[in-house]
This record gives structure tokens, sequence and C-alpha cells, in this order.
């Protein structure tokens, strides 16, 4: 068969499509690369006293919208995995190792993923499995949303009274971790529009009026498209 390679697997005969690996996929790999090269490379030096992964939990008081920006990234793993998990069913390259790494790497571990998201199984399993119907769950959209909207104000809130926006703005010029983390935050935002836009057409709900008005508000607008979508049937 052209431009395919069939493969033996417990006897039975599967085609690797290997031109989907070649596709504009490869686009999100190079962001990929990238990425992880400004990181090691071009992203400010750590300093003596600059804040780390653990130091982050401990400075809730003193920057509070670090500790808000931090826990939020975890909170966007939760996203991803209310339309991951359901999409793997379709997909050649199942999304659940790259979810799990994402709740410690963020978009570091989901860049991959995207990468090769485009190769699409033959048959699609049609069985509705419990994990999909958690991540499909009003009840999980409820728990996520929750927490955005509670992160989200904390740090807004508190970063007023505190006065430590100008304090974030020297930290993310100055120092790794802020630097980083905040890109991580942002690539996650930009991303994830595309998963709604194929979530709205696995759901027959093409709206382009309302995929706008959930892409462009960055973590809530995701999250009450988690509220709103309609029940896969």
């Amino acid at each position: 068969m052209e431009n395919e390679k069939v493969a033996e697997v417990s006897g039975k005969k599967f085609a690797i499509p290997w031109n989907d690996f070649l596709s504009f996929n490869l686009v999100f790999l190079g962001i990929w690369i990238s990425f992880l090269l400004y990181t090691f490379i071009w992203a400010p030096k750590g300093q003596p006293g600059d804040p780390t992964f653990s130091s982050l939990m401990n400075i809730k008081e003193n920057n509070p919208l670090s500790w808000a920006v931090f826990n939020l990234i975890a909170v966007w793993s939760l996203l991803y995995t209310a339309i991951l998990l359901i999409e793997q069913r379709e997909r050649f390259v199942p999304s659940w190792p790259f979810i799990l790494a994402s709740f410690a790497a963020g978009m570091y571990a989901l860049m991959p993923y995207f990468s090769v998201r485009g190769v699409w199984k033959k048959k699609t399993k049609e069985k509705r499995s419990i994990i999909i119907k958690i991540a499909d769950s009003k009840i999980t959209a409820g728990i996520i949303t929750v927490l955005v909207f509670g992160l989200f104000l904390y740090g807004i809130i508190a970063s007023s009274i505190n006065n430590s926006w100008a304090e974030y703005g020297d930290l993310f010029l100055n120092t790794r971790l802020i630097n980083v983390m905040t890109i991580d935050f942002t690539f996650l935002t930009l991303f994830y529009p595309v998963l709604i836009w194929d979530d709205m057409k696995r759901r027959n709900w093409e709206n382009k009026k309302f995929f706008w008005l959930f892409s462009l508000l960055p973590i809530i607008g995701p999250s009450i498209y988690l509220i709103v979508r309609p029940q896969m049937k």
C-alpha cells in the first residue's frame, strides 16, 4: 500500500498512516522544540533567592499572583483532560500519557501530543467507557469551573490588595521559573481553542460565535464551555 506501512500486532494487520505524521502537525513539534530551547538557553538565568517550584507553595501571602498562576496551570491540565480523554477514541496515538505528564510539565508535555493528534484511527470506538463519562460529566465540569473562578479571583483580588502586579512583572523579566511558567500558561491558553472547535464538531454544535466567546476569555471561557457543551449521545 502506497505511503503506508502494514504492521503485524497480535495476528492482526493495521496500516500506520505515516503521511499523517508528516503533515502540518510538525508545526506543533517545531513550537515545542523552540520552547525547550528558549527555556534552557534564552530564558532569564536563575539567581540565588529566586522562586522555585517548592517555594511557590509558600509565597501565597507575599506574591499571590505567582501562586495563583502556578496552580491554574494544574487546572489547565484538568481542562485539557476533559476533552483529550474523549477524543483519544478517534486518534491513532493515545492522549492519556501526555495528560498525566502535563500535571507535572504543563504544555511541555502536551505539545508533542499536538504534533501527532492529527493522525486518525480508521475506525472509532462508539462505546463510552466510565472514564469518558466522567470526562463528559457536568459534575466534573462544575468542579473545574469552581477551581478556575476561585484561583482566578483570588489572584486578581489578592494581588490588587498587596499591590504585587509590578512585582510579578519584575519576576517575569528576571527569574527563569516565573518567566517560563507565564509563557507555559500562555501556550495552554492559545492551544485550547483547537480542542474546543474539534469538540464542538464532535457534538454537532459548530457555533462560531460561541467558539470565539469561549476562546477569547483566558481559562474562564474554556471552563464555561465544559459547563454548557451538549452531552455526547
